[in-house]
């Protein structure tokens, strides 16, 4: 559907203009994006479809996440197919999207390899095509790598974004005949525009980081948004909620000071998730979790937060452990399993006889060499355990090599717990979380009690778990340390599969606390976003300030590629209607009609998480007019109290689907060595 009425008459006059095509190599790489969106975008939103992907070892991996799944179709294209005549991957470009939602499998009649031949497969004997193909999976995914580590989430809409733009200049440059570069700076002043737009202070959110108790107010508020609330509250939070939702005719100077639960915030980014019937206790985990770290730095740390998969429970099970969990168990089965107010070493160095790392033998030809080397021996173990001596109190060792037997012997007779062959990475998070310095080599330690004791850490409790009914699968847990400077989420559930989901949703929430607590300002999500921009777009002229060039013509293509941009972004709310599975078309014309009346309904988007009857569900008195009332739910709200992302997060969002596109639209050749 064309929002726009655009001049096509000079495009189509040779006297002002000359169609300039784009290259066959061009159009291959536009509609490789496209085909690939259109996989992807099945799996946006809240009701959208998982994808289950089978690795080349057989492991099994179900998820919704737009940079796991292309990771692993970047995998799945690497590897070639013995028989010719079968698909491997195929790819359908083409502009509309309606024609190519569901036909990753075709590919596009017009596209031939070096060989002439049409629909050719990704195999060996297209070897080209292949390589095409893994050279634009290749920038997606350094795309969403660079979404990935700074927010954690949006990948999915990012690739959605990058198919639509994709789709949009293939008709502007093969259909309308615009060069490639005109398109570009189109995008490029659409992007600059739009970043201004969402900078304004009239229109983006805040987070009340402190205070999370004000939101259950505004869900009930926001129910009655266009009607007059004047009930007494004695909360002043209650109040202001109130008179935010009451008082429209002022929503334009106030928008900046209504601000939304931290909680509530961390919610709404795993409604999308698999696991988003249990948000409210993972949200919880991540925001404890990050607030521990901030209390402590100062500053958002991630790094410090560890989250840790053991399968063989519930989702109930999860916990959040201020210290640390590590896969290993004590070196001696009599030692006491759990150890309160513990003092504890962690050494780097081996407990045992040193061994060389090559091949050796010891030759022994009489009674005094046997006796000789008896002796270096037990004058080593002796020196060992002095220097274990001079720590007074301390009854617990976190060894990062093996410690021998008759050392381990020595420490459970004298009330020493030892853990041996910790990895690198929990030793020094244990260093780290009880404060005790990493020991290089025991020999440096002299009689010096005072300097001894720089080197003890300390931790409330230590005490060893068996996890499920299988003895071998022990763990360690260090809890309740001196200095919570780094934290664990336990994550539990049924299968490995579950486990995996579930973490990666934990690490999503994660990088969303922290993005609040380093910029509090968030945007209404459900499409609201993007139809605010799109309604603004609209109202642009030729002459408008936002292109700087100076050629009649020029501006004229140029705008069309920016109106074009605008155009694209609705593909946000489009998908969700679509994997909604609700009437897409007659539901993106009512909003773009809300959009354009008053500004009061700027933040109007798809809630498809609606629920318009609270009451609760009987299967044995079940009436069929819910079922109707609740299938012809009101989808289209006001998304301010409903859903919301990070300003940030949508600004990059952006960024990044339009610099890609650019990226691909400036490639005319592709050559393979």
């Amino acid at each position: 559907m064309n929002f726009f009425e655009s001049n096509t008459n000079k495009l189509q006059s040779d006297d002002h203009h000359k169609s300039v095509l784009g290259s066959n190599d061009l159009k291959f790489c536009l509609e490789i994006a496209v085909g690939i969106s259109n996989f992807i975008k099945t799996s946006l939103g809240p009701k959208s479809g998982d994808k289950l992907i089978v690795d080349e070892n057989g492991n099994i991996i179900v998820t919704n996440d737009g940079y796991s799944i292309i990771k692993y179709l970047s995998k799945s294209s690497k590897y070639d197919n013995d028989d010719d005549d079968t698909d491997i991957i195929n790819i359908d470009g083409g502009g509309d999207d309606s024609a190519n939602n569901n036909n990753f499998s075709n590919l596009n009649n017009n596209n031939r390899n070096n060989n002439g031949n049409i629909n050719q497969n990704f195999s060996k004997s297209s070897s080209i095509d292949r390589k095409r193909f893994q050279t634009v999976v290749e920038l997606l995914i350094d795309c969403c790598k660079t979404q990935e580590r700074l927010y954690g989430d949006g990948t999915t809409s990012v690739l959605v974004l990058i198919g639509s733009f994709c789709s949009s200049a293939l008709k502007l440059i093969f259909e309308k005949g615009i060069p490639p570069h005109i398109v570009s700076n189109g995008f490029q002043h659409s992007l600059n525009h739009s970043l201004k737009l969402l900078n304004n202070n009239n229109y983006y959110l805040n987070v009340n980081i402190n205070n999370q108790n004000n939101n259950n107010n505004n869900n009930n508020n926001n129910n009655n948004n266009n009607n007059n609330n004047n009930n007494n509250n004695n909360n002043n939070n209650n109040n202001n909620n109130n008179n935010n939702n009451n008082n429209n005719n002022n929503n334009n100077n106030n928008n900046n000071k209504i601000e939304i639960s931290l909680e509530k915030v961390t919610e709404s980014s795993l409604l999308s998730k698999s696991i988003s019937f249990y948000k409210e206790k993972l949200s919880k985990l991540s925001i404890e979790s990050v607030k521990l770290i901030y209390s402590y730095y100062n500053r958002v740390d991630l790094k410090r937060i560890k989250v840790m998969t053991i399968q063989g429970s519930t989702l109930e099970d999860c916990r959040l452990i201020k210290g640390c969990l590590i896969k290993r168990f004590f070196s001696h089965e009599n030692m006491p399993k759990i150890i309160d107010n513990a003092s504890i070493i962690v050494l780097s160095c081996p407990l045992e006889f040193p061994k060389p790392k090559t091949n050796f033998n010891v030759s022994i030809n009489s009674r005094e060499e046997l006796n000789r080397f008896i002796e270096i021996k037990s004058n080593y173990y002796q020196s060992i355990k002095d220097k274990i001596k001079l720590f007074k109190g301390l009854n617990c060792i976190v060894c990062q090599w093996g410690i021998d037997q008759e050392i381990n012997e020595f420490l459970y007779q004298f009330g020493i717990s030892a853990i041996s062959w910790v990895p690198g990475d929990d030793l020094e998070r244990i260093s780290i979380s009880s404060g005790a310095n990493i020991i290089n080599d025991l020999d440096s330690f002299n009689n010096n009690n005072n300097n001894n004791n720089n080197f003890i850490g300390y931790i409330k409790q230590i005490k060893e778990l068996v996890m499920g009914n299988d003895s071998s699968s022990r763990y360690i847990e260090f809890s309740d340390c001196k200095n919570s400077s780094t934290v664990t989420i336990l994550v539990r559930g049924g299968s490995k599969e579950m486990c995996d989901e579930t973490a990666q949703c934990l690490r999503d929430s994660i990088h969303i606390v922290g993005g609040c607590l380093k910029d509090p300002r968030i945007v209404p999500s459900g499409g609201a976003t993007e139809l605010f921009l799109f309604n603004q777009f609209k109202s642009l002229s030729s002459s408008s300030s936002i292109i700087t060039t100076s050629t009649t013509s020029t501006t004229s293509t140029t705008m069309m590629a920016v109106k074009s941009w605008s155009e694209s972004l609705l593909t946000i709310p489009i998908t969700l209607l679509e994997n909604g599975g609700y009437d897409c078309q007659k539901n993106i014309i009512k909003l773009i009609q809300i959009h354009s009346g008053d500004s009061n309904f700027r933040y109007y988007g798809v809630n498809i998480n609606n629920s318009s009857n609270n009451k609760e569900f009987d299967l044995y008195n079940i009436n069929s007019n819910d079922i109707i009332s609740d299938t012809n739910q009101n989808i289209i709200q006001d998304m301010k109290f409903k859903s919301w992302e990070l300003l940030n997060l949508k600004k990059s969002i952006l960024k990044l689907a339009t610099e890609t596109t650019c990226m691909l639209l400036s490639m005319d050749a592709f050559i393979c060595l």
